[in-house]
């Protein structure tokens, strides 16, 4: 029935002449090859023994899976070959708590069933967790060291970290002084348009950690699978907590999912930080994707479009990755053909086929032999999947905006001029900035680079700049308007969702205290709790001193520090780094780049640092030459 629909819906866009040439092999192809390799790929994936999380979610808003031992990775084509690297943070709760507490969080880069130790020293005495996360009651302000291990010999960096518990009226307020860390982001899309966030908005910046990504939403469809999978059981509602459609909860069963709900769409945080780090995807574009997409359901929900995943990945989709990154092109390549040599693009159609078959079936986490029929770590591993098809989407939305506009022949000679004057270089017509560029991104990834293309096309031959809102009318396919709209209004609401548990959850493990057998010394690693305050401003009136209207906005400023950049925008001609977490009595470089102003210091252990660049107002010539 699949092939029938999709041969009809070929030969309908044939006739209606909406298939671009590219495409065409892609369909023509599909029919004979990609159902075959699909189903083979998916058997390979799913020939090993698989295991997946036991959730138990009866009254509590936290996902604590039962952990058993297993290999590192899931079996199949594209099972990641990478070193496991682990990671290790620290969680502190927000507001009063009844007793003081610090969450400890591991994880490894390989979505895998094994188990993840946590052993460290909480001052002088030292513990060991079993399990993560995990809770350290404190007696009183501490510092913590400690790492996360893995059962195969793994283990991740050390964690310094300083705590102070206060104690208050009602409780005890926990708050993270220092801790030794620090991640360096760097926005891809951003390099290739070559456009900053000039907004300094919250929605594309890049969190230190992955649980500063943790929401509670209210979601339907997600609630109506975690009950119709038996996630939850909502026996005890009538119906069985569903509508008659079974598409939808009632009241009874949204209360029954309402901790389930919260710790599903949080599962997937720490392998969202980690694309986002290694794709240079703004962390909460990527989860906001995945919700709109899925929410966070990785099943296929829409069999007629083949679409799987978190990401809803379809053929179309894939096939812009493919033709634009060469290195996952070839990881795939190296898992179906034998002779990879060949670019994508000059592959046969069938060869492409089975190559996107692949990729496909790699996102698809639906399992017949696994708990709740998906297996959680297919679903991990496919979001760099999504991750990397974002960023190659960002880099054929650039792409095809810069293309020179050609009128056609039949367009006036006034338009043609006005049009090509618009989008001439160098001219004068503002251009999309970093939402736009966002939003035609968006509608690419949803709708394909066909309909984007044409209402490029259209906004320039119209005379117009292309930006979102001259674009967005000429949107002629069903559902990209309101798809990137929807998801963009969605992240300008994203923190009003953030979620963090107030008090310590029965779930998360608790340490064993390791008896002293020998005395152990109080770890000798220093921190700093130190701020550089960068101050720019343009001295008109030759004082020497800033005045209210002399500050320098929008200025970028950086800071260096263990050949590790870190980079902000003045507001109201001020940018303020916190140090916390780097050694002490390191050297610092702050810079205005491309303005060739810089000057150096040495990190102090606390206090403030303050560093002033004074730009002097220019002479103008008192008469003329």
């Amino acid at each position: 029935m699949l092939n029938r629909q999709r041969n009809s819906l070929f030969i309908m866009l044939l006739a209606l002449g909406l298939v671009l040439p590219g495409l065409i092999g892609i369909f023509a192809v599909q029919a004979r090859a990609v159902e075959d390799q699909t189903r083979n790929v998916q058997r390979a994936l799913q020939s090993g023994p698989t295991v997946t999380p036991t959730f138990n979610f009866n009254t509590t808003p936290i996902f604590s899976p039962t952990v058993t031992s297993q290999p590192l990775t899931n079996p199949g084509v594209l099972s990641n070959t990478s070193p496991l690297t682990l990671y290790a943070f620290i969680q502190a709760p927000v507001g009063v708590v009844q007793l003081p507490y610090v969450n400890l969080i591991g994880f490894g880069s390989i979505s895998r069933r094994g188990s993840v130790q946590i052993r460290g020293f909480v001052n002088t005495q030292e513990f060991i967790c079993t399990k993560s996360p995990c809770v350290i009651y404190l007696q009183s302000s501490s510092r913590l060291v400690f790492r996360a291990y893995s059962d195969s010999g793994e283990s991740s960096e050390e964690v310094v970290a300083s705590v102070s518990v206060t104690q208050v009226e009602n409780g005890y307020t926990v708050k993270i002084d220092t801790v030794s860390q620090f991640t360096a982001f760097s926005d891809a899309c951003s390099r290739i348009w070559s456009i900053r966030d000039e907004e300094s908005q919250t929605w594309d910046e890049f969190v230190q950690f992955p649980y500063q990504l943790n929401t509670s939403k209210t979601l339907h469809t997600l609630v109506a699978r975690l009950i119709l999978n038996g996630v939850v059981d909502a026996s005890s509602c009538p119906a069985g907590g569903l509508s008659l459609g079974l598409d939808w909860p009632t009241g009874c069963g949204l209360e029954k999912a309402r901790g389930a709900m919260i710790a599903w769409q949080n599962q997937f945080d720490d392998y969202i930080w980690l694309a986002s780090r290694d794709r240079g995807i703004p962390p909460k574009i990527l989860k906001m994707l995945i919700e709109y997409e899925s929410q966070y359901w990785p099943g296929n929900s829409r069999f007629y479009l083949d679409e799987v995943g978190l990401g809803q990945i379809n053929q179309l989709g894939v096939d812009v990755l493919l033709r634009r990154d060469t290195s996952y092109y070839q990881k795939v390549c190296a898992s179906v053909l034998s002779d990879c040599t060949r670019p994508y693009a000059s592959l046969e159609p069938t060869q492409q086929a089975l190559i996107r078959g692949a990729v496909v079936a790699s996102a698809d986490a639906t399992c017949a032999t696994c708990a709740n029929g998906i297996d959680i770590d297919k679903a991990n591993e496919s979001i760099d999947l999504i991750a990397s098809m974002l960023k190659a989407n960002c880099e054929q939305v650039y792409t095809i905006v810069k293309q020179p506009y050609k009128p056609d022949a039949d367009v006036d000679a006034a338009t043609a001029t006005a049009a090509a004057a618009t989008v001439a270089a160098g001219g004068s017509a503002p251009g999309p900035d970093y939402e736009d560029y966002w939003r035609f991104t968006l509608v690419s990834y949803h709708s394909g680079l066909s309909c984007f293309q044409q209402a490029v096309l259209a906004t320039k031959k119209s005379g117009e700049p292309v930006t979102w809102e001259n674009l967005r009318g000429e949107l002629k396919c069903k559902g990209a308007r309101p798809y990137a709209d929807g998801l963009m209004d969605n992240l300008f609401a994203f923190d009003s969702y953030l979620y963090q548990p107030h008090d310590a959850l029965p779930e998360y493990a608790l340490p064993t205290i390791v008896p002293t057998r020998t005395p152990v010394p109080t770890p000798t690693v220093y921190v700093s709790s130190a701020r550089i305050i960068v101050q720019v401003y343009m001295d008109r009136n030759g004082n020497g001193t800033p005045d209210p209207d002399e500050w320098i906005n929008a200025m970028t400023v950086q800071v260096t520090i263990a050949n590790t950049p870190i980079t902000q925008r003045t507001q109201n001609g001020i940018a303020v780094f916190d140090m916390s977490g780097y050694t002490p009595n390191s050297a610092v470089d702050v810079s205005l780049p491309g303005l060739y102003r810089s000057q150096s210091l040495v990190l102090p252990e606390s206090g403030d640092v303050t560093v002033i660049f004074k730009f002097d107002q220019p002479i103008l010539p008192t008469s003329l030459p």
